[in-house]
Formats: structure tokens, C-alpha cells, sequence
């Protein structure tokens, strides 16, 4: 049986929903973890409850309280979150990546309570908080507009940083110039001793 392989506008426009969604991976909460289910094969053969340690995955949509996805893993979501479940393996912590809601002071205790309750605990989750999902939060559309500014911002300050260690290493190398040639300068201006005849 011959497959027909798609056309090249049919295999874009996979390859595009495929970027998409990894693209959106960013902002979900993701923890691996091991959960012990309950074998009835094993169990029914010996006699008594037989558990297997299986590996679960739970994903979380950060300002979602209904959605969760908490399931086993397959090799499409160790490939998904290769990085978490690499950290997983290692038994790291697969903290969420980001500015924690707690350090950034716009926010008060309350807030972030409210927030985490929402199952948001960076800013950067907050800033990327969809419409439909921040309506359900009084107050959110002013917080996630200060947390877009905030990032924004520090997105900025992090490029002046860059550009500030590249003049100063830039000075630094001229500096090194400089005394080189005021050495080679000092070598020349030197008479030459006479020459034994």
C-alpha cells in the first residue's frame, strides 16, 4: 500500500499548527510525577492489591480552574515537555520559569493568593493571560496590562545591560591597544646602542 505524502502547502500548514502549539507550551504549568496504579491482573493473581508506580502527567492552563489534564505520560508529551520531563527524571524541581508573582510589587498578599488559587504564579503568566480567562478575575485586565509594561520594560533594561557590557569590554580592549603601543612607541624611541666594531 502506497502512502501519499502531503503536498508542500499541506505539510507548512501541519508543520504551522504544529509550531503553534508548542509556541503556546510556554505559558502551561507542567508537572511530571509518579502516581501507584492499581494492577488487577497482578492483584487478582496473588491475592491482594498489586500496584504499578506509572508515570503522570499534569497540565494546568494558568488562569483556567477547569481544565486540567492529569493523565499517563506518553512519548508524545516526554517529546512536548522534553525539558520538564528530563528534569523529572533527574528528580529536579520543574518549577514554573519566570518572575514569581510574590517579588514583583505591584501585587499585594491578596492578590497573589487569588492568583495562585487561579493557578497563576509568574508574572509572565499573567501578562499572557487570555481575555476570556482574566475576565474571571476582578481586576485582572489593569494587573496583566502592569505586567505586559512591567515586562516590557525589563525586556529593555536587559538589552541596555547587554549593550553596556559590550562597551565596557569594547574600553577595556582599547585600553589593552592603547598601552601596547605606547610600549611599542617606548621600544622605538629608544637610541640603539652603538654597534662593537
Amino acid at each position: 500500500m502506497n502512502a501519499t505524502l502531503p503536498s508542500y502547502e499541506e505539510s507548512a500548514v501541519m508543520d504551522n499548527s504544529v509550531i503553534a502549539r508548542y509556541a503556546m507550551d510556554h505559558k502551561l504549568m507542567v508537572n511530571f510525577y509518579v502516581r501507584a496504579v492499581q494492577n488487577n491482573f497482578k492483584s487478582s493473581q496473588e491475592g491482594r492489591p498489586i500496584f504499578d508506580e506509572v508515570e503522570f502527567v499534569r497540565i494546568i492552563i494558568p488562569g483556567d480552574t477547569k481544565t486540567i489534564i492529569d493523565t499517563k505520560v506518553t512519548n508524545e508529551y516526554r517529546n512536548r515537555f522534553a525539558e520538564k520531563y528530563e528534569r523529572f527524571k533527574k528528580g529536579m524541581a520543574q518549577a514554573q520559569t519566570g518572575t514569581p508573582l510574590e517579588v514583583w510589587p505591584q501585587m499585594t498578599v491578596g492578590q497573589v493568593a487569588e492568583l495562585k488559587a487561579m493557578h497563576i504564579s509568574t508574572v509572565e503568566q499573567l501578562a499572557d493571560l487570555s481575555d476570556v480567562l482574566a475576565q474571571k478575575i476582578m481586576g485582572s485586565f489593569q494587573l496583566r496590562q502592569k505586567a505586559q509594561v512591567f515586562l516590557e520594560a525589563a525586556k529593555g533594561e536587559a538589552q541596555n545591560s547587554k549593550m553596556a557590557a559590550e562597551l565596557e569590554k569594547r574600553d577595556i580592549e582599547i585600553a589593552a591597544l592603547k598601552a601596547q603601543v605606547e610600549q611599542i612607541l617606548k621600544v622605538k624611541s629608544k637610541p640603539e646602542a652603538p654597534k662593537a666594531a
